[in-house]
């Protein structure tokens, strides 16, 4: 592992002096110059991750050759009850109930995502606020990353597809902020994810993980106590190979969440809550979007409409955990959206809920 400017040989970091919360507004900056892919790359990625929305019992969730309309459900849903409310008016009402039913199946899933519920009392353990921004093989313009960064100061930052040349373009424009990446320097970005942390997330700790193709860094220490977070960059399942290679990432994922304490798990997953392989990973964790009624706030592509889109960028938090403030943020020059999350976490003594 290579570290950014500021850290040690041992990746282990002494505390900097405490800084106050910047004022957090809800001003998101454009993402200008990002074109909407062709209709066939957007049919081609649907159809590759289709075979997920089939039983279980089938298996076919091990061919890449249709990957792709589980992560569509919600759309295929809504698409289904407009078309039956345009067979109706036509007057086939057979054809529009069969329609109208299937499209209902397809998106009753959904419905408790965008419902949201009140929260539950808050836990003891700290508060953590962690931005997940995918930054698009070290393209994001680091200086419009900086400055939400600076405005909203999150604990912890996780940057997939960053690496060392990335980190040094960005960390002079962040003061106090310290970094790691998760490839040493002369990787390319595409194959790195980085952390950064802010002078509040106290003594960390950050050190390399293995298990997966696109190396990942776990934290402990400081803010997070015992508890740890880890930040990734899961394959994309587009070919045989890598659907494979993203079905194992998920489980080791999944072999995370169910050990004690609980950990965090940050980054860009590729994979949506309707993928039954993400389901199985979540363990002892809950997606922090959950009960915020936010579950369908896309975050990619980021050229398309958010409920258009599809969320695969994600923060896994300890059962328990209640999420304060839930915000998606355009990031310029990437085809991701950042993902902001204030999160209350029980104490890592405290058996899961």
């Amino acid at each position: 592992m290579s570290t950014g400017r500021g850290d040690d040989d041992r990746a282990r970091t002494r505390r900097p002096p405490e800084v106050g919360t910047a004022p957090a507004d809800q001003l998101e900056p454009s993402a200008p110059g990002i074109r909407c892919p062709p209709v066939s790359v957007i049919v081609d990625r649907a159809l590759r991750t289709a075979v997920t929305v089939l039983p279980r019992r089938w298996r076919t969730d091990r061919h890449s050759a249709l990957v792709g309309l589980t992560a569509l459900r919600p759309h295929l849903g809504v698409a289904g009850l407009g078309a039956a409310g345009l067979l109706r008016l036509a007057g086939l009402r057979r054809t529009a109930t069969a329609v109208g039913l299937a499209g209902a199946a397809a998106a009753a899933p959904a419905l408790r995502r965008v419902l949201p519920r009140p929260a539950g009392p808050l836990p003891d353990g700290p508060e953590l606020t962690v931005l997940v921004a995918n930054v698009l093989l070290g393209r994001a313009d680091p200086g419009a990353l900086a400055a939400t960064v600076a405005r909203e100061r999150p604990d912890v930052v996780v940057l997939p597809e960053a690496g060392v040349a990335y980190l040094d373009r960005l960390l002079p424009l962040l003061p106090g902020y310290r970094g790691w990446s998760s490839v040493p320097r002369g990787v390319p970005d595409q194959r790195g994810t980085v952390v950064l942390a802010a002078p509040r997330a106290g003594d960390v700790d950050v050190r390399p993980g293995e298990g997966m193709r696109l190396p990942h860094l776990e934290v402990t220490g400081g803010l997070l106590g015992t508890r740890t977070l880890y930040a990734v960059h899961t394959s994309a399942p587009t070919n045989p190979r890598w659907t494979g290679l993203w079905a194992g990432e998920l489980a080791l994922i999944g072999e995370w969440t169910r050990a004690r304490p609980t950990p965090v798990v940050a980054g860009d997953l590729n994979a949506v809550v309707d993928h039954r392989r993400l389901r199985d990973a979540v363990g002892g964790c809950v997606d922090a979007t959950d009960g915020t009624g936010r579950g369908l706030v896309a975050t990619f592509p980021s050229s398309l409409p958010r409920c258009a889109g599809i969320r695969i960028d994600h923060v896994l938090v300890p059962r328990g955990s209640v999420t304060r403030r839930h915000v998606v943020l355009d990031t310029p020059g990437s085809d991701h959206r950042a993902v902001l999350v204030t999160v209350r976490l029980p104490d890592a003594q405290e058996p899961s809920r």
